[in-house]
């Protein structure tokens, strides 16, 4: 049995009516209203049965050591590659490669990324494309950014492998072993979502200085500034940037709002879905979401194969009100991307996932975040089933019936 969607026609909720709440002064101040969750937690992945357990055990022990060495030397080969690559570059990495150094990385990173997957567990990639025809798919324009659903690392590490591409990463990815660095070497743009309370507080300074007559400090460059400077490039002067919208993972039974930061270029777009199906009886759930990092990957190597779909949509060009508009650019290309995944879209948000981290510090997060989002923190949402559709509170019925006998 693998993973189906419950869903058999892709639908977005209508935005929620803004609603007033009160701030701790006493001040009329508005909030929007919470958003609507899927009747299964898209941001907990899947537990592990008895069977799994007994099969990750079984053939763990085999498969890990044999795979985590695999991949640790794939790895520092990779980052052995990048630095052999930089010999002689005396620019940053914020910088444009020359087309042959650009080509050389590229091409190592490519097949190191390949040989990641397999060790992984993925030995096998499926991939298909909407456009069938090699001919038909050759006249459409070349994009300078690609757009995925984002549930783990997978997706992006078959996009450096497909497309050569660098990525939109979260800052803390840099302190990563191995990762932080082969990201950089491929002029990958990194986000800073919690800056520090030092970064905070300068922000605050340069704002009283907009007022006073001294000169202000030079703004930095956001995200959304970096992604147009890659879009509005000449062609070839970057390597195709890989963005997920999303802006965090989930288990992939649904899609989660856009940002429009990938969308306010105008520009064509190269939509990609992937799915990664198991089986509930005594498959692993691949998607990393909530999890440990250090956990997951060993839990890849334990499965002896895991599974890829990747479909390659036709380029979505926009029409003239999607130039204009980038919320309705990046609502679009989501709906035609839930269509072809055969799930629903909710309007939720990295915030919204925070509460549902294993850790403390991200729980508090969450907290502080949708205290900052909604005035308040929301009540938990109550999920009703799993995302196979089974009944949770069937199950709950049958363990308490259990515990009384």
């Amino acid at each position: 049995m693998t993973m189906t969607s419950k869903s058999n026609n892709a639908t977005t909720q209508d935005p929620k009516k803004m609603m007033k709440n009160e701030n701790k002064n006493g001040n009329d101040s508005s909030y929007p209203e919470p958003p609507v969750f899927p009747p299964f937690n898209p941001f907990v992945r899947h537990p592990l049965s008895v069977l799994g357990k007994i099969k990750m055990i079984v053939f763990g022990i085999v498969l890990v050591p044999i795979r985590l060495f695999g991949a640790i030397a794939t790895l520092a080969l990779c980052l052995l590659w990048c630095n052999i690559c930089s010999i002689g570059n005396t620019d940053d990495v914020s910088k444009p490669y020359t087309p042959l150094r650009r080509k050389l990385l590229q091409g190592g990173c490519r097949v190191c990324s390949r040989m990641l997957l397999f060790f992984y567990g993925f030995i096998w990639i499926n991939v298909t494309y909407e456009i069938n025809d090699i001919n038909e798919r050759k006249k459409q324009l070349d994009p300078p950014i690609i757009v995925v659903n984002h549930l783990g690392f997978s997706e992006l590490l078959y996009l450096i492998w497909s497309d050569g591409c660098c990525f939109v990463s979260k800052d803390t990815n840099r302190k990563l072993p191995f990762i932080g660095k082969i990201a950089e070497a491929l002029q990958s743009i990194f986000v800073d979502r919690a800056p520090t309370p030092a970064e905070t507080e300068r922000n605050n300074n340069n704002n009283k200085n907009k007022d006073d007559s001294t000169p202000t400090l030079t703004p930095v460059r956001t995200t959304t500034d970096m992604i147009l400077e890659r879009a509005h490039s000449p062609p070839g002067t970057w390597p195709p940037l890989a963005v997920c919208p999303e802006g965090t993972t989930h288990t992939g039974h649904c899609l989660i709002r856009f940002a429009t930061g990938a969308f306010r270029c105008g520009k064509p777009i190269q939509p990609v879905i992937v799915t990664s199906p198991f089986s509930p009886v005594h498959g692993y759930d691949t998607s990393f979401s909530c999890a440990n990092i250090v956990l997951h990957i060993l839990g890849l190597m334990t499965q002896p194969m895991n599974s890829l779909n990747v479909k390659h949509l036709a380029v979505y060009i926009p029409n003239e009100e999607e130039k204009s508009d980038p919320i309705l650019y990046a609502n679009n290309v989501r709906k035609k991307m839930a269509e072809e995944l055969d799930v629903k879209c909710y309007d939720l948000t990295w915030t919204d996932k925070l509460r549902f981290e294993p850790t403390t510090k991200g729980q508090e997060l969450g907290k502080k975040k949708l205290t900052q989002k909604y005035g308040e923190v929301p009540p938990m949402p109550i999920f009703t089933q799993d995302a196979f559709g089974n009944s949770l509170m069937m199950m709950n019925n049958d363990n308490n019936d259990k515990k009384e006998s």
